[in-house]
């Protein structure tokens, strides 16, 4: 679970620091900066779920196209670094009690026109305190990363270019592979490196392991989700993600076995309880070709999926998505209510809550007054812990974007009124209602 986020000069913010929670919800105004706090950490999993270790940020993959870095930094000013780092809980029960994290500071490199790192420090957490296990940097002589930081004690100059030798980076993530410290170097500041690494070297190896597990258990679904097809082709293969659009969800439910109907139960709990359908279902046309029926929930008639209504097939693939996550997974959704009527959008919110009771991670971003009611329900019913949930409300001010956090009373009740028109403008549109139909019945 990422339990911190905070960047530096990244997209909208000049400066953001939040606490994520295993149910973390963003609201605000279309453009006010919620989707850049997403693209964050979308931009990090992105890169360590590529192909390519060598590259420290890749701009373009299963989590979408980020463009350039001028469209990453702050004021779309090229000679701005951008700094982004990441807390997240220990995974095993030895680790539950530590926190690793991790800090990059990328910058663009005009001659060559590519994003190379600045420094990248990696490092442990408890009771608050941050102690960096390994710092690596570009040297300006070489320009090559080379090791500054062993477990918080600095590496002499004139041994860093030996010591680096043991310097693994996998995108942005540093690790060591030290040799014995038995193997004696002339030189006493290489070997005290090279003890200090033999001697950090697990507790190092833990914390790349627990921030490399943490952001490849990633799934993102974007907002802009793909129309159903009539007719969908048999790879074998149901794939590892999703999809940003959501494509992957037909062939991760047709492929799915039937002795461990996970994704199958889950769409049908959530359909009847939303009341969107009775049903969803998988008929073969041939060993090739399959098609997704739709059974009402009133009528009991069958339709093709291309058929029925869109919030039926946007809706799918959040369900496909978090339920076939992990406890530990980490899942990120971009509007979820798309298309959705009230009574579908409320039963979104009980979703969400039975990911946190299965230990999923969600993050979501969303316009859903409905959504958000059902949320603060389970909290006053005790369906979820009050410290489970963190909710927060972005908005663009003249000088700059900001982030409010917003707090709950006993009640499960937002202690200050929200912003930007959520439950205020339901009032005011009321309101005008009403002034609405007293002007025509006075003329």
């Amino acid at each position: 679970m990422i339990s911190r986020l905070w960047m530096r000069q990244f997209k909208a913010f000049e400066s953001c620091d939040l606490e994520l929670r295993p149910l973390t919800v963003f609201l605000g105004e279309n453009n006010s900066g919620k989707s850049s706090i997403l693209a964050a950490i979308r931009l990090l999993a992105q890169t360590v779920q590529g192909q390519d270790q060598t590259i420290p940020l890749a701009l373009s993959g299963v989590f979408g196209d980020f463009g350039s870095y001028k469209d990453l930094v702050h004021g779309n000013h090229r000679g701005r670094p951008i700094r982004l780092g990441i807390t997240v809980s220990g995974i095993g029960p030895r680790r539950k009690a530590v926190e690793t994290y991790f800090e990059t500071e990328f910058k663009h490199r005009a001659q060559t026109r590519d994003t190379i790192i600045r420094w990248t420090d990696i490092g442990e957490v408890s009771d608050n305190h941050y102690q960096t296990l390994l710092r690596a940097a570009t040297s300006r002589d070489s320009g090559k990363l080379t090791i500054e930081t062993v477990q918080g004690h600095p590496v002499a100059e004139t041994a860093r270019a030996t010591v680096s030798r043991h310097l693994r980076m996998y995108n942005f993530l540093p690790r060591v592979w030290p040799e014995y410290p038995s193997s004696q170097s002339r030189s006493p500041d290489v070997n005290a490196a090279q003890s200090l690494m033999f001697d950090g070297n697990r507790r190092i190896r833990h914390a790349f392991d627990d921030a490399l597990r943490s952001l490849r258990s990633v799934e993102y679904l974007g907002a802009m989700r793909r129309a159903p097809e009539r007719t969908y082709v048999n790879t074998g293969v149901a794939g590892r993600n999703i999809g940003a659009d959501g494509a992957g969800w037909p062939s991760m439910l047709a492929l799915e076995s039937p002795r461990r109907r996970v994704i199958g139960n889950a769409i049908t709990h959530w359909t009847q309880s939303a009341g969107i359908a009775d049903r969803v279902t998988v008929s073969w046309l041939t060993d090739r070709h399959y098609e997704i029926v739709v059974t009402n929930s009133v009528t009991g008639e069958t339709e093709n999926i291309a058929d029925v209504g869109q919030g039926t097939s946007q809706v799918l693939p959040v369900i496909v998505g978090g339920s076939r996550l992990r406890s530990g997974d980490i899942f990120i959704v971009e509007e979820p209510e798309i298309h959705l009527h009230p009574r579908a959008q409320a039963a979104l919110g009980d979703f969400f809550s039975e990911l946190v009771g299965a230990g999923v991670q969600s993050i979501v971003e969303t316009h859903s007054e409905y959504l958000l009611l059902r949320l603060q329900q389970s909290i006053a019913s005790g369906a979820i812990d009050p410290a489970s949930i963190v909710f927060y409300y972005v908005r663009a001010t003249p000088s700059a974007k900001e982030v409010d956090k917003l707090t709950l009373d006993s009640s499960a009740s937002f202690r200050d009124q929200l912003p930007g028109g959520f439950f205020p403008q339901r009032v005011e549109e009321a309101r005008a209602l009403a002034r609405a139909r007293g002007t025509r019945t006075t003329q």
